[in-house]
């Protein structure tokens, strides 16, 4: 009797499948200070040098030309610094707003509207950079309202805004 060897089946075995390479997300590193500052649109077409001292009229010019003294304050004698704080995002729009300090709740309402409204210009802040990088920066704005007789005037300053009011 011949006997018939049985030779098992030969199977392969199969790595798993390899993984895809993890997918770089890329982290909106918030910085407070940066090798190149964000700025306000109006000063891009200045030299450099000229740049940095001229950069914050635009901005103050804005926020002058959109800021209303709130009338309630203005007939109840209300005056007082608010702080706005906010982060101009590596592509030039304004988030994260928040009153970081108010004096009274109209007052930082109406700031914070005013910052808020830097989103429907047609012109974007340009970036901050850092290392030759773009980052999201964190701004702190004071925005000071004082009631006066005369017409209201902004007075300008490294980050300060005094808005007068006039009472009636």
């Amino acid at each position: 009797m011949i006997q018939e060897e049985v030779v098992p089946e030969r199977t392969e075995v199969m790595a798993p499948p390899m993984a895809p390479p993890p997918v770089e997300t890329e982290i909106d590193e918030i910085v407070h200070i940066a090798e190149q500052m964000p700025r306000f649109p109006g000063c891009e077409s200045m030299p450099a040098e000229e740049r940095k001292a001229y950069s914050e009229k635009p901005l103050l010019d804005f926020i002058y030309k959109n800021i209303r003294y709130p009338s309630m304050a203005q007939v109840n004698g209300v005056e007082g610094t608010c702080v706005i704080r906010f982060v101009v995002g590596k592509d030039g729009t304004i988030r994260k707003t928040e009153i970081l300090r108010d004096h009274e709740p109209g007052l930082g309402q109406e700031a914070l509207r005013v910052v808020n409204l830097m989103n429907e210009m047609p012109e974007r802040w340009t970036a901050g950079k850092q290392n030759g990088r773009s980052f999201s920066v964190q701004f702190n704005l004071p925005i000071t309202f004082k009631l006066r007789q005369e017409h209201a005037q902004v007075c300008y300053g490294p980050y300060l805004i005094m808005l007068w009011g006039h009472e009636d």
